[in-house]
């Protein structure tokens, strides 16, 4: 089926409430010698890498191929061709205004790409047809390029195109950022918030969303949440030197050595408590699965919340901030996985510690999720009272073997001190 341009380019001016809207692409500050974390190299999707791209005689015919099958006839899709022209404008926008398509065929273009997209979501005989058509090498490529940034289309098509998008919606993110806890519904639906822009948004959105779990139990869940709300312009005693210098610069086996435990919190990026009792404290953190493409991932995520006009929160790019201070070796990556906080895909935990180093920040210096935390973990740190006795019961009590003895010891002390008090004073 073929479209017949009104248009060769249509200019678009972005007006200011539409600002915030735009899928702004990738700085170059941030993707020099990074070529293969931000652009695509198994399917491209929407105009940013479509003409150039090395792959497009084989990824086009699949897309029209998935086309059919989900719209079902060409009448179905002259229709949505032309419901998705009347909002073209907002297309326009979301790209930054020029795309050098003509606006019948970049809206016969945002259909097949929704197309694709719906059918990389669900489940199904859509599946083994992708897999077919692109062989397992570009499926895994795939995977890593339906998250970059330049690589995203309206999230808003979704619900054009599929019957019941919002079901596929919550099943996709349930799986992806829960690893099944199910979403009855979705994080920003009912007023609770702007609907994502993106695939990419609507995942990073998610990721900051507290659920109950285990891990999670209901009587903190109102205290949690509350505590991972934090004020920006909240009254604080301390100084903007010593909010910097609260950073810890401890790792997680030195944090252990200092009688910190570790125990997993929940599935939310930013739900990290910092706990500190008599003689030792508590570090939560949450669950964080890493696979071969969390590299790609959170690269762009990090992207995305550094991009302009991005009312995005900071919080991915402060999570690997706060992580990179405790994984400086593997020794730290297999503490933290024992305990149930990694779940690592990769070969080794070496292989860990070097996602985690890849990842860049650029420098990023604000921690304001997370600040009171780092100034607990170094109040607790600095006690020398807290650290003595934590490095007593390390060095000392490490093995049961160890308190069994001392209390052998003790019962024989105290075993000889009656027999001399009663040797001194015997019962007459």
């Amino acid at each position: 089926m073929t479209y017949v341009d009104e248009e060769a380019s249509r200019p678009v001016t972005v007006g200011i409430q539409s600002r915030r809207r735009v899928l702004h692409r990738v700085p170059v500050q941030l993707r020099q010698d990074k070529k293969h974390i931000y652009e695509p190299v198994a399917v491209p999707l929407g105009p940013y890498h479509n003409r150039q791209h090395p792959q497009l005689h084989v990824v086009e015919p699949l897309k029209n191929e998935l086309c059919d099958i989900v719209c079902g006839d060409d009448k179905r899709k002259q229709v949505l061709v032309i419901n998705i022209s009347k909002r073209i404008g907002e297309i326009y926008d979301f790209y930054g205004g020029t795309t050098g398509y003509g606006y019948m065929s970049l809206a016969a273009m945002m259909l097949r790409d929704a197309c694709f997209l719906i059918c990389y979501m669900q489940e199904g005989e859509t599946q083994t047809l992708i897999r077919q058509r692109l062989g397992m090498s570009g499926v895994l490529f795939m995977n890593r390029d339906v998250f970059m940034l330049e690589n995203q289309i309206p999230l808003w098509l979704i619900s054009f195109i599929h019957p019941d998008h919002q079901s596929l919606l919550c099943q996709y993110l349930s799986n992806n950022v829960y690893g099944g806890i199910k979403l009855t519904q979705l994080p920003w639906g009912h007023g609770r918030g702007e609907e994502p822009l993106h695939l990419l948004e609507a995942v990073h959105h998610t990721s900051f969303i507290l659920h109950e779990t285990p891990e999670n139990p209901s009587d903190f869940f109102r205290l949690i949440k509350k505590h991972h709300h934090p004020s920006i312009g909240k009254e604080s005693s301390r100084t903007g030197w010593q909010m910097v210098n609260s950073t810890p610069f401890w790792s997680a086996t030195d944090l252990k050595e200092k009688g910190v435990r570790f125990r997993r919190s929940s599935n939310c990026l930013t739900d990290i408590k910092f706990l500190s009792f008599a003689w030792y404290a508590e570090l939560h953190l949450p669950f964080f699965y890493i696979t071969y493409n969390s590299k790609v991932f959170f690269s762009n995520a990090i992207a995305f919340e550094m991009s302009p006009e991005t009312d995005a929160n900071m919080g991915v790019t402060d999570y690997f901030n706060f992580m990179k201070t405790l994984i400086n070796n593997a020794k730290d990556v297999k503490m933290l996985r024992e305990k149930g906080i990694l779940c690592s895909m990769l070969a080794s935990d070496e292989e860990v510690v070097e996602m985690f180093k890849s990842i860049d920040t650029y420098g990023f210096p604000d921690n304001c999720f997370f600040s009171d935390v780092n100034m607990g973990i170094a109040e607790h740190c600095t006690s020398k009272a807290r650290t003595w006795m934590a490095e007593l019961i390390n060095t000392k009590f490490w093995s049961p073997w160890t308190v069994i003895a001392l209390a052998a010891a003790t019962f024989l002390i105290c075993l000889t001190f009656i027999q001399t008090y009663f040797t001194i004073n015997p019962i007459n």
